[in-house]
């Protein structure tokens, strides 16, 4: 054989790239079709690469970056494109919607649409209850000032370990409001204002770094005489980052659990008011009654967390814009004593925050106990929440 002809052999070999199933630590079969996406993300159950086995396409850290940054802009130019004629932070639809939920995300400073993993979740981010693998249910009660109260219940069941489905009710009342006449004077009637959300909720996580989920529910509100009713929708996204990455990588990495989230709440919600009821018995009976439409504002919120410290710091940040509102930042932090307990801080919407947590075990079963305080705002004074989840 010529020198030429080794050269061209040594070549072709060269292209071939052989590997034998010994070398490669994998059988022959171990082919991209044999494998499937899901397969080569999962981190310790990734098998080893061959000849025959690919990298899949990961986006890169470039590409991740400029992806964060357009659903920034996204988040502020969206929300402020509307025919918005006032910057106030009071005075619109849905303005319960506004409450913090929930005693950890609430001692977070609201800060709490990348995490959304307990039962307030649904509430803030629909995509975040995917990492959820056990059936959950989850209730709160806020005690606030005037006679005010605010609470839910949820209800969540996983699908697979990759889909979860789920039912939520919000419940807010604004308690008793002496009425009174053009002149000040008390008329011996009472009104209060209640709202009624209750929904149901889908989230499916379609890649080990991905996950989409929506909330639909049906939302019932009640003044006096006058009732209104209307539906609303929510839709959430969550990237889990670490997941990108190589199992190598990805534990050698100074930030672990990195998620971001983006979520856009009240799709097209609002009220029909008609207030003819109220006119025949209180005013004249015969005067007529008018219609009027209250628009719940459009929000449209980003969110990022990562943990710290071998995953003792949890940090989170969070911006928010609706079409009335002005942009509101977040700002929280979880830290773990042990695994058990956790102790909490945050500032958000102009409020400082604190609380703690405790996980119980019992019996296979998981106990979540989370405590929230919040500093007043415009003197309405300070709050304070409880949360239960249980897992079984």
């Amino acid at each position: 054989m010529t020198r030429e002809h080794v050269k061209k052999a040594n070549h072709v070999n060269k292209m071939r790239m052989v590997v034998t199933p010994a070398e490669a630590g994998a059988p022959l079969s171990l082919s991209p079709e044999r494998i499937g996406l899901d397969s080569r993300l999962r981190g310790n159950d990734r098998p080893k690469r061959t000849a025959y086995t690919p990298l899949p396409a990961y986006p890169t850290l470039r590409s991740l970056f400029s992806a964060v940054l357009a659903a920034i802009t996204v988040t502020v130019l969206l929300a402020s494109s509307s025919n918005a004629q006032s910057d106030a932070n009071g005075g619109q639809g849905g303005a319960f919607y506004q409450v913090p939920l929930g005693a950890r995300a609430t001692a977070l400073g609201g800060a709490y649409r990348s995490i959304a993993d307990d039962g307030s979740g649904p509430l803030y981010n629909p995509a975040g209850v995917c990492s959820i693998r056990k059936s959950l249910f989850g209730t709160s009660y806020r005690a606030m000032r005037l006679d005010r109260t605010h609470g839910y219940l949820t209800g969540l069941v996983p699908i697979r370990d990759e889909a979860v489905i789920g039912g939520t009710y919000l419940y807010s009342s604004s308690g008793k409001v002496a009425g009174r006449d053009s002149d000040g004077y008390p008329t011996g009637l009472d009104f209060s204002f209640t709202n009624h959300d209750i929904g149901i909720i889908f989230a499916k996580r379609f890649e080990n770094y991905f996950a989409m989920g929506a909330r639909l529910s049906y939302v019932y509100a009640r003044f006096a005489e006058m009732s209104a009713a209307t539906v609303n929708v929510d839709f959430g996204t969550m990237l889990y980052v670490n997941q990108l990455m190589g199992r190598e990588e990805g534990a050698l990495f100074p930030v672990q659990d990195i998620q971001i989230g983006l979520v856009f709440k009240h799709l097209d919600t609002k009220y029909k008011w008609n207030n003819e009821q109220y006119v025949l018995k209180h005013v004249s009976a015969y005067d007529i009654g008018s219609d009027q439409i209250d628009n719940v504002p459009m929000e449209v919120g980003f969110g990022a967390s990562g943990r710290f410290l071998a995953s003792k710091l949890l940090v989170a940040a969070d911006i928010a814009k609706s079409q009335k509102q002005s942009v509101i930042a977040a700002l929280g932090a979880e830290y773990l004593i042990s695994p058990q307990l956790a102790l909490r801080a945050g500032f958000g919407d102009k409020r400082l925050t604190a609380g703690s947590g405790y996980l119980f075990n019992i019996g296979g079963r998981k106990l979540a106990i989370d405590y929230a305080f919040s500093t007043d705002k415009v003197d309405e004074g300070s709050e304070h929440m409880f949360s239960i989840d249980v897992q079984f």
